[in-house]
């Protein structure tokens, strides 16, 4: 079982532990900043939109910004499948800026250097960082349009993450399955 510290304060300003979101719970609610600062909440992706979350180590990871350029280059095709995409790594607002002026990714870079979301699906590497920092260890969650969390992959390194291909089958599989389907009946 895992267990994570920090969503919860229990009043005398010790963390209090939960257990990572799994598959069937209600999504975590957010409010995280992007690369321009503008803050992005759950509650913003677009009705009958399915909202993609990739977790990255950072900037500084060149496998994961290699992952990032895969989301790029399939981009249309999450759109064409009413799927939203956010990229969530612990890195600064600024560090995020930078990434995406050299690359312009259509999605936003969200920033979590408090570890909320990261937290809220297990994804923390503890002393992962290369400079032994707590980091977030590469995954991706597929929430539907009713936030309940419909796919989540946790991997244990910077590579160990679903294709775009086999994130695209996942969500198809999970559109298929009946749990809900834009402009259906869920």
């Amino acid at each position: 079982m895992v267990l994570l510290m920090g969503l919860l304060g229990s009043g005398c300003g010790k963390p209090v532990p939960v257990q990572a979101l799994r598959v069937g719970d209600k999504a975590a609610e957010f409010s995280l900043p992007d690369a321009s600062g503008h803050f992005l909440k759950l509650s913003d992706t677009a009705p009958n939109t399915y909202l993609i979350l990739f977790f990255y180590r950072g900037a500084w990871c060149d496998t994961c910004v290699s992952h990032l350029m895969h989301f790029k280059k399939d981009f249309s095709k999450f759109s064409d499948m009413h799927a939203a995409l956010a990229a969530v790594s612990v890195d600064s607002i600024e560090d995020s800026a930078a990434l995406n002026e050299q690359w312009r990714f259509p999605f936003p870079l969200l920033s979590d250097q408090q570890f909320r979301l990261i937290d809220a699906y297990g994804a923390r590497d503890a002393k992962g960082g290369h400079k032994g920092e707590d980091i977030s260890h590469v995954g991706v969650v597929i929430i539907d349009p009713q936030k309940i969390v419909r796919y989540k992959y946790i991997g244990n390194k910077a590579w160990d993450l679903p294709s775009t291909d086999e994130i695209l089958f996942n969500l198809q599989k999970v559109q298929s399955e009946g749990l809900y389907k834009p402009g259906g009946a869920s």
